[in-house]
Parts: structure tokens; sequence; C-alpha cells
């Protein structure tokens, strides 16, 4: 339990504004409880915002950032409420002079829920979201709509407005296939789903809105009196997550309609923030990050500053080649994110390798495997099908990207999948060792990165590498090389003998996508090379954008 503060002389009446839907009358009605337990007595008071009489237009940013809130916030200025309860979600982020955010008092379940008509229910739905092709999802929501749409790209999309009852009778009679909601909307108000299929959507595939299912408290900042009743409540690790959620949120410059999914949790003394943010506009990929830090200042900007390229969109105009494997990597996609047109020339095959038994026994035994790819993904899952692989159930999986993390979920529903922080090789290895690895594995290319391995290693912990796959060059003949780019980037040195700079028909720039790829480079050409000081997104931007 944390200190609460001495026990104030009770304060008049508190009169409490609220909208009038079910789901904010229930959390009206709970905070009269809270309030109560504190021997305060209260009213309610119900006020209709704009978000309640206007039920015909989507949820954009031309609304503003107040649809939910602003005749409420009013209320309080005005004086005709002492304390206003908001939903955290729909509660802007800069508060109305002469107002402020003066609790939050707890958080419910903060995942969101699929609910599906049966006869369009899938569980093995495509992405690991369990409806069938071509279905027609309701939701009002743009950062629900842009991420399903990347995730299932063949879904039909359809405004979905209403409270949280009336949302549900609009499945069951069928305008829909099935609908997105917040899971702690519907606990909270108990709502019978019987003949509906469920579906919850964790924050590694689909994180909700900063705040969400927090209550938020606002009151008059010069009401001494109440704020002081009110912190006797206050959930202070929801106060403090939700504080970096909706910091990162301001430090973007959004508000409800920004498509930000974002969510914090406590792990110690550290917050691990789990984020990605679309582009309100433009379609493609998101961008996403997986921090954790003690310091919630530095975790909001660093977290704004691997999201922001998102919406400042730097490489517009610019157009890069990929020069790699036969997969377009995680990096094409948020280089297309951040404004680039981008190339991929598949330069190498990747070609499987056997695996002996004794692998197979130790893989078994490990407490942690480090998955250097999404080809290593693949493989793991083959042993485990066509070798009788078993891991053991305790067995954390690491990984070095959203892609590959995305992948392994599906592939491995039933253990817990970890992004190295940072998320490359020797993040995975640090991770590995916070969490006590003992038996640790790591699986990829025969010649592929160990900074994971060599930084367990210096911790006293030795690991095993085991090839899975080896990268061939191709031959430079059989490449049928683009022109008109900017910036050819090799993404590994197997690349570079795919093919050499020299085989190039664009005089353009290039360069290396990290000190391993820039070192190989160096080599071949004899100069020195560009190189990405980190093999991500944020790496690249360093050497592609002008100085300041």
């Amino acid at each position: 339990m944390f200190p609460q503060p001495s026990n104030p002389a009770p304060h008049m009446s508190i009169r409490i504004g609220t909208r009038g839907s079910d789901l904010a009358l229930w959390q009206a009605h709970r905070t009269r409880d809270l309030l109560e337990s504190l021997g305060q007595e209260s009213e309610l008071i119900i006020i209709k915002t704009s978000g309640d009489l206007i039920q015909d237009v989507p949820l954009t940013a031309d609304l503003g950032r107040s649809f939910f809130t602003k005749e409420i916030e009013d209320a309080l200025l005005d004086k005709r409420i002492d304390l206003a309860v908001h939903s955290l979600k729909d509660l802007a982020v800069e508060q109305p002079e002469g107002l402020t955010l003066a609790c939050v008092p707890e958080r419910a379940n903060p995942k969101e829920r699929l609910l599906v008509r049966s006869d369009c229910f899938d569980a093995q739905g495509e992405a690991g979201i369990q409806l069938r092709n071509g279905s027609k999802l309701g939701t009002s929501s743009p950062r629900r709509r842009k991420r399903l749409g990347e995730l299932r790209p063949d879904l039909e999309f359809a405004e979905l407005r209403g409270n949280v009852p009336t949302r549900i009778d609009k499945l069951r009679r069928g305008d829909y296939d099935a609908i997105l909601l917040a899971c702690a909307g519907i606990e909270r108000l108990g709502l019978d789903l019987e003949g509906l299929e469920i579906q919850d959507l964790g924050p590694d595939l689909l994180a909700g809105a900063p705040g969400q299912a927090a209550l938020g408290w606002q009151c008059r900042e010069d009401d001494k009196e109440l704020l002081e009743l009110l912190a006797r409540v206050e959930d202070r690790p929801a106060a403090r997550c939700t504080a970096v959620e909706r910091g990162l949120l301001k430090a973007l410059g959004g508000g409800c309609s920004l498509p930000l999914g974002s969510y914090a949790v406590l792990d110690g003394e550290q917050v691990h923030l789990r984020a990605f943010l679309y582009h309100p506009e433009h379609e493609g990929s998101c961008l996403s990050v997986d921090l954790r830090m003690d310091d919630d200042e530095a975790l909001v900007r660093e977290a704004a500053d691997a999201l922001s390229p998102a919406l400042r969109r730097p490489l517009e105009g610019m157009s890069i080649l990929l020069l790699g494997g036969p997969e377009i990597p995680a990096l094409g996609h948020e280089l297309g994110t951040a404004g680039a047109r981008v190339q991929h020339l598949h330069c190498l095959d990747l070609q499987p390798l056997p695996v002996d038994d004794s692998v197979i026994e130790t893989l078994g035994k490990a407490d942690h495997i480090l998955l250097a790819s999404r080809t290593a993904a693949r493989i793991l899952s083959d042993l485990c099908e066509d070798q009788g692989l078993e891991i053991s159930p305790h067995c954390a999986i690491l990984v070095p990207g959203r892609q590959t993390a995305s992948l392994t979920r599906r592939l491995f529903p039933d253990h817990q999948v970890i992004l190295g922080d940072p998320p490359r090789s020797e993040g995975m290895g640090r991770v590995a060792y916070e969490r006590g690895a003992e038996i640790v594995m790591a699986l990829g290319a025969d010649e592929g990165n160990l900074d994971g391995l060599e930084f367990l290693s210096r911790k006293g912990i030795v690991g095993r590498h085991v090839g899975l796959y080896r990268s061939v060059p191709r031959s430079p003949t059989s490449l049928d090389t683009p022109d008109g780019f900017d910036a050819a980037v090799y993404l590994s040195p197997k690349a570079i003998e795919g093919l050499p700079p020299e085989g190039l028909t664009n005089r353009a720039r290039i360069l290396a996508l990290g000190p391993t790829t820039g070192r190989a480079l160096a080599d071949r050409t004899g100069q020195d090379v560009t190189t990405s000081p980190r093999p991500d997104l944020q790496g690249l931007l360093t050497v592609l954008l002008p100085k300041d």
C-alpha cells in the first residue's frame, strides 16, 4: 500500500458531472461509491456532450479534441459541478485553463474485445484475428481501423457509433459481421454476450488508446480541499502509466483521433511501454516501439522520436533500394511509412541446414531461445512439427523486431514472445540476462550476428548458436537491377557478394546497415563507407537526412 495523505475535513456535497450513457453512469456511480468510502457525500448531474448529440459522423480530428468532454468542462469552469468523471482516453491532454486532471482512481482490463457473429468466426483466421475473410467489421476508431487494416487487408470496415449496448445490438441484428470494443466497457456493464464469439486482443496485437480502461477525475485547479481528498483514492501505478501514455500523445501533438495505440505497465521500477502510430491520412504500415525505462520523461521522448517519422514523413520524395534476402524486411515498410518509395532487390537466397539430434535435445531444455529472423521462426516451427521437438512451456522466445514477433506469436501461441531491448541481437541477450537465463540457444543464419550471445558470455552465461539456414548469394547476372533510386542500402555482408557496388548501374549513395555490413562494404570498395550506426529506421535517418 502507498502511504495516504492525512484525512482532510469533508468537502460539501460534491456535484459530479457525467455523460448520460450507461457506461458513463456506471463510472459516475463508481466514483460516488469511492467518495462515499471516504465519508464524502455526492450527487450526480447528467450533461449532454457533442459526442452524445452528434451520432452520424466519423470520429476525425476535425471534431476537435474535446468532442466528449467540452460541455462537462464548461460546467466545471462555471461552477455548476465540482468534479467531472471521464473515460481518461476521451480527455484531452491539454487541460483548459483553470482545470486539472486531479486523480486516476483505477484502471480496468485494457485489452480490446472482438465480438463476432458465430457464422463469421474463424478460429484459424489470418494474422491471429479470428474472422473469416472479407468480414464486415464495425469500428469508429481510426486506430483500430488502421491496425486491423494492416493486419487483415481483406476486411471491410464500417462506421460504428452509439453507446456500448447499442453497438452490440447492431451486431446481433446483422449490421456487421463483427465489432471491436474496449473490454473495460463490456465488463463494467456486465453485458450479455451469449451467442457471440469472443476474442480478446492484447497490446502486442492491438494496443488501446492512451489511457484506455482508466477513469479520469477532473476538477478546478484552485479547489485545494477537493484535490487533497481525491489524492486518497489515486491508483499511483495506473496514474504513472497512463501519464506516460498521455505524455506520448501530447509529444506527438495528437488528439483522440490520432491512430496511436499505446499501453504502459510497471515492470519493477521501470515503465514498459508498447506503442504504434500510423499517419492519419496516408496508407501503409505503422511505426512501433517496445521500450523500458525508469525515467518516464526520457521514455516519452525516445518513443516520440521513434514514432514521429510516421507523421513528419521526412523521406517524402526519396527512393531507396534495399539489397538483401527474399523477403522485404520490416525496415522496408518503416521507410515507406517515413515517406520513402522503397524498392527491394532479392540478391541472396536462404538455404535450410540439417539439425542433428543433440540440438533438438538441447532446444527442449532451453529456458530462452533467441530467434534472429522470421526465417528462423518458421524453421523452428517446422522442427516442432517434423522432428518432434517440444519446447519447454516455460521457455521464453526473444525476437529482434515487430514482424518477427508477430509471426512467432502466431506460430508459438502458448509461449511468451519478447522483443529485444533494444530490438536487435544484443538487446535479446540483455533481456535474457535480466530474466535470469541459464540455458540459451540462439537460432539463425550459420554466419549470423552473435552479439546477443557475446553479451551473455561477458556476463558469465554460455549460450549455443545453431545455424538453421545459410545465406547464399545469387549470381549477379540473374539480378534485374532497378534504376532511379537515390540511395542503395546493403542489409548484410552476404548481400554485397550477391550484387557488389560496382554492379549498380545507378550513381546513387551507397549505404550499409550496421557496422558489420559497413566493414564488409569498406573491405570490398577500399573506401570509407557511410554506415547506419544502428540497424533500424532511426539509424538510417541519421545518415539519409542532411544535418541541421
